[in-house]
């Protein structure tokens, strides 16, 4: 028994999945190679200067406002620095290549996080590789000549101004290259010249970006002080993009479908005729010569008046019944006729055909439903391709 499904009752719908993958230095699955422009070393799988050239061809191209050939996307976000939405690539720079099988569609965005021996490296969703905490500590501080000292991961000397600082409302405004900056105090220990801040946006341009990731190619670039970075003991965390398609098919069984036992006993054959015939072979077979007419077992009146009664004798013994129960009884629930004498189907299992009538999955009920004859039974079917 077999029934087409309409359209209208299939929903097909697409979601995303990720997967969480961790690889340290030591992990053979990635590739950490070198990018250099001036190495003349051609051995190895990977020369250095064809990696930097192939890189520098694909992403660092100069296209970064060509909306055909960009390569990720770009934000406007950055208004102070022009550069911290460029991207740039120097002679030298070091690449993380991880393969296809580990990224499926893509890196997902804002889940990149590198430690390379304490120091801490993530992306910020628009392709860039950002380095420090989000946090910033700033040490030296000499209140008296209003002035700070900020020592950043890369030795560089940062000087501020302190212009005001509002102890109540927990603010401080910094001077830096002309132009102040309102920030959060985080936290203020005067005996130990300690004044914690908030991310402060002007540090973008000393420290703020040290390279770019590429998230549907699986590449990350440290461009900034390569040499002093993945050295030893660094590891790349990340969540792979995996595009899932979840099937939903509504399939319901009226009053008048699947609810005729396909128990071969339940069906009865009238005027079917066989013979036998010798073929050619000197064998004899036996063959049908009229298949016949095949009746439900239960008790009809046909067109002529006469009366067909094929009954299952049951355990049924209600009124005019004459202990018999057929398909007819449908209404009588087999709480009543507990020895299931009815034959009234019960559905197990439910198989998908393609238009070909091949089969193409089978879904389990937990449970027998019963198909009964007077109500529909909706049944929902759902699986992830």
């Amino acid at each position: 028994m077999l029934k087409r499904i309409p359209k209208s009752d299939i929903s097909i719908r697409p979601f995303k999945a990720y997967k969480e993958w961790s690889f340290s230095s030591g992990s053979t699955q990635i590739d950490l190679l070198e990018a250099d422009s001036t190495s003349t070393d051609l051995s190895g799988l990977y020369p250095k200067n064809s990696i930097h050239g192939n890189i520098k061809s694909i992403f660092y191209n100069g296209q970064d406002d060509n909306l055909i050939n960009r390569v990720g996307l770009k934000t406007n976000t950055y208004t102070i620095f022009t550069n911290a939405k460029e991207r740039n690539l120097e002679s030298y720079a070091k690449v993380i290549s991880i393969p296809n099988i580990y990224i499926g569609e893509g890196i997902k965005r804002n889940s990149v996080i590198i430690n390379d021996s304490g120091s801490f490296y993530t992306d910020d969703g628009f392709g860039n590789l950002r380095g420090g905490d989000v946090v910033l500590r700033l040490d030296t501080v000499d209140f008296n000549s209003s002035f700070i000292t900020y020592f950043n991961l890369e030795n560089i000397i940062l000087t501020l101004t302190i212009v005001s600082m509002d102890v109540v409302a927990m603010e401080v405004v910094f001077n830096y290259n002309s132009i102040n900056y309102t920030q959060i105090i985080i936290e203020l220990d005067l005996q130990n010249n300690i004044l914690e801040v908030d991310e402060m946006p002007f540090l973008d341009d000393v420290i703020g970006i040290m390279g770019n990731v590429f998230y549907n190619q699986g590449i990350i670039v440290f461009t900034k002080y390569p040499t002093t970075k993945l050295l030893n003991n660094w590891e790349v965390s990340y969540k792979s993009t995996q595009t899932i398609y979840e099937h939903e098919y509504l399939l319901i069984s009226n009053e008048d479908e699947f609810n005729v036992s396909t128990n071969p006993t339940a069906v009865v054959e009238i005027g079917r005729e066989t013979e036998f015939i010798t073929g050619s072979d000197n064998k004899i077979y036996k063959v049908t010569t009229n298949p016949g007419v095949k009746y439900i077992r239960k008790k009809s009146t046909l067109e002529n008046g006469s009366i067909l009664d094929y009954r299952f004798t049951g355990s049924y013994s209600g009124s005019n019944s004459a202990s018999y129960a057929g398909f007819e009884h449908h209404d009588l629930s087999s709480s009543v006729d507990t020895t299931g004498s009815f034959l009234i189907p019960m559905i197990t299992t439910i198989g998908l055909y393609d238009d070909d009538c091949q089969l193409l999955g089978v879904a389990k009920l937990p449970q027998p439903i019963k198909s009964e004859s007077d109500m529909p039974v909706n049944f929902i079917i759902r699986f992830d391709t």
